[in-house]
């Protein structure tokens, strides 16, 4: 039965003997037989062991060569053998100006190779596409690289890269503004850069590979941070004096002597706060005016540092950085939309550039172009010199004070000067004006009230002072107080009062809410209002003509060629029209061209608002950055480590600290901000003239391996 058993599941059986001298005899036999195996089984591996260990250092070499192996064999397989001549024929592209070098190179490979054929070398005519190759230098190689991953750029299509080198780290540098913060970053940028040589092996490091080719992005970008650091006036999110102390002066400055020479300080007033000015040359209290303009002092350079600690720190910061977020944005765009006439004024395409390029300028600098002109206008007009007349128009009045004889006017009252009817010289004429003209209210004194003189139908003229108009909108009344009623009933229907800087946003949506009507007190350009319905009118025509005219010229352009061809085809003898040949270069659908345009017109438009509202996050970027910052700085080492008074608390706090900064600031918000970058260059910059569907050239290389056997 067991014989059975053992047949039917293969079993191999072994004869025991039945003697147990002869059993221990066999199982001694059995011992002595592993032994010698388990002696040969370490032998063999100590042998293996020696092999691996000689050749360890090999095998890198090997596989180097196994590579270039396989990619010369790889590229011979794309050959064609001419059988009549038994010689390979290879077709491929190459760069114009390094014809010379590659007729140079087969040359030398002949001569060495021994071979008894010369290589010859022709130039092909061909209507196929040819590839895209761009000579980089070092340092815009990491930005062709991030251009790249957009799309490669068609054959002799412009290269975005030409200004992304620049404004790529330059965008960062906006939403990662710090000086101690880009000081890092563009050290170890410059690190990599010195010894790049040095670390060229680590390369293939996935992770530290990508750092090490973009370098040069990285010492960018770290030395536009430093620049809006500069600009921002912040070092870890602490306010410097580099450029001088703040231009303003407080109450509690009691060092200062120029602070507390100035006219108009009240002693005791510790929350008094006023900008430095040249208020003592332009006024004296014993001579009067000296004819000299006040001139506000500016800090030199970035912001003031005075701003660091107070209460509305954060309504001027974002005020700022909301306004440069808009101008940049727009730009850029603009900048995007001129690269586009770039391509057609290289290709030709004059379809192109009168029914694409000009109205789609024509209608982003209608709108957005205006409002960066308004911006601009705000940021450099003194609106401390600027008045509402009548409520009629704007005027400009210089802060220099008024001679006894009002000889220099328009001009100020003296400061800080309560009583009007004790102004040396002309405080008698202005007893006699209504109490509106007057913008001392309450005792609260000022540098003085702005004073203009209005020539009247009759040649004589009225004096007109500054009015407060805090409390009160009877003087922005224009039924009551206008340049009608002020020439023709007196001084009691004149009014005068300084103009607050409009809001920009208010303005740009009642520009298209009540259209040709601009308040006076909004108005920052003359004739605002029908400058605005002519910017409308253009923009609002731009848009059909960015519609309708390409696709019927292209049918037009499309018939005529289907008509020529036609003609031609009944001049030929025994050739049916229309036949083949070039069949008219493609087939062209109106519908789909058509379609087409439309979508493209609609991208553009609706684009230009969503583009520019997306180049606000240089704003939110930047105020996260530095609150965060700011936040770190101010919750660790000052309020627990400065306030502790302890050196192993405040030793514990900074390395917190530390850690924060490179954990989330260096590391995280870098991150975050390189992405918002890459976001606006390939959106908001790339899509206005950028088709991105052109193919790499490849050229063989044994340095790039990878590429030349398609493993990329």
């Amino acid at each position: 039965k067991i014989d059975k058993i053992c047949d039917s599941y293969g079993a191999t059986k072994y004869r025991l003997p039945e003697q147990v001298p002869q059993q221990d005899e066999i199982v001694k036999q059995v011992d002595d037989r592993l032994k010698d195996l388990g002696m040969v089984l370490d032998k063999t591996r100590d042998y293996r062991r020696g092999k691996l260990e000689e050749i360890v250092n090999k095998v890198d070499g090997w596989m180097l060569h196994v590579q270039r192996e396989k990619a010369v064999f790889h590229t011979l397989n794309m050959f064609n053998y001419d059988v009549t001549h038994k010689c390979l024929i290879a077709e491929g592209w190459c760069p114009t100006d390094d014809m010379d070098s590659v007729r140079a190179a087969l040359r030398q490979g002949t001569i060495r190779s021994g071979a008894t054929v010369q290589t010859v070398l022709n130039q092909v005519k061909t209507r196929e596409t040819a590839p895209t190759f761009f000579r980089n230098a070092k340092i815009a190689q990491g930005t062709q690289s991030i251009v790249d991953a957009y799309g490669m750029a068609r054959y002799q299509e412009f290269n975005p890269a030409v200004f992304s080198v620049i404004t790529f780290p330059f965008l960062f540098g906006v939403m990662f503004g710090d000086v101690g913060h880009g000081f890092m970053m563009a050290l170890g940028g410059l690190l990599l850069c010195l010894y790049e040589k040095k670390l060229a092996y680590l390369a293939n490091d996935e992770m530290f590979g990508t750092l090490y080719k973009g370098r040069y992005n990285i010492l960018l970008m770290g030395i536009f941070a430093t620049y809006s650091g500069f600009i921002y006036n912040e070092l870890f999110a602490v306010p410097m004096e580099i450029f001088g102390k703040t231009a303003w002066c407080s109450g509690e400055m009691v060092e200062d002597e120029h602070c507390m020479n100035t006219l108009g300080y009240e002693p005791g007033e510790a929350m008094q706060k006023w900008v430095r000015t040249n208020m003592g040359d332009a006024w004296s209290n014993m001579d009067g005016s000296t004819g000299k303009e006040v001139v506000w002092d500016v800090y030199p350079f970035g912001t003031d540092p005075g701003w660091a600690h107070t209460s509305n720190k954060l309504n001027s910061v974002n005020s700022f950085k909301m306004k440069f977020a808009i101008v940049a944005g727009v730009v850029q765009m603009v900048a995007g939309v001129c690269c586009k006439l770039m391509n057609t004024l290289y290709f030709k395409d004059d379809l192109t550039m009168y029914f694409v390029y000009i109205p789609e300028m024509v209608f982003i600098n209608s709108i957005f172009g205006y409002l960066v002109l308004l911006i601009l206008i705000k940021w450099t007009t003194n609106w401390d010199t600027t008045y509402v007349l009548n409520n009629e128009q704007v005027v400009t009045i210089p802060q220099r004070y008024c001679m006894d004889d009002l000889s220099n006017s328009p001009c100020w009252t003296p400061p800080y000067w309560y009583n009007r009817e004790t102004v040396p010289g002309y405080g008698s004429q202005l007893a006699l004006l209504p109490e509106s003209m007057w913008c001392m209210k309450n005792g609260v004194a000022t540098a003085g009230c702005a004073l203009y003189k209005l020539k009247l139908d009759n040649n004589q003229e009225q004096i007109i002072v500054e009015g407060n108009t805090f409390g009160t909108g009877e003087l922005l009344d224009a039924t009551l107080f206008n340049g009608k009623d002020c020439k023709a009933m007196g001084a009691d229907h004149c009014a005068l009062w300084k103009q607050s800087p409009p809001s920009l946003l208010d303005s740009l949506i009642k520009m298209f809410m009540e259209i040709g009507f601009v308040p006076i007190e909004n108005q920052i350009i003359p004739g605002q209002g029908g400058l605005q319905v002519f910017l409308i009118l253009i923009a609002f025509f731009s848009v059909p003509v960015l519609l309708f005219p390409k696709p019927f010229i292209l049918k037009a352009r499309h018939e005529a060629t289907q008509h020529q061809q036609l003609h031609d085809g009944d001049d030929d003898d025994g050739h049916a029209p229309g036949g083949g040949g070039h069949g008219g270069h493609g087939e062209f659908e109106f519908g789909e061209e058509m379609v087409h345009q439309m979508i493209h017109t609609i991208e553009y438009v609706l684009g230009c608002i969503s583009n520019t509202a997306s180049y606000l996050r240089l704003w939110a970027l930047s105020l996260a950055h530095a609150q965060l910052s700011e936040v770190f700085w101010e919750k660790t080492v000052v309020e627990v480590g400065l306030e502790s008074k302890s050196a192993v608390m405040l030793f514990v706090t900074i390395s917190a600290w530390s850690c924060f900064t490179f954990g989330v600031l260096m590391g995280m918000e870098s991150l975050s901000a390189f992405l918002h970058a890459l976001r606006l260059h390939w959106v908001e910059f790339m899509n206005k003239f950028y088709h991105g569907d052109g193919y790499k050239f490849i050229p063989f290389s044994f340095d790039n391996l990878q590429a030349v056997l398609g493993d990329e």
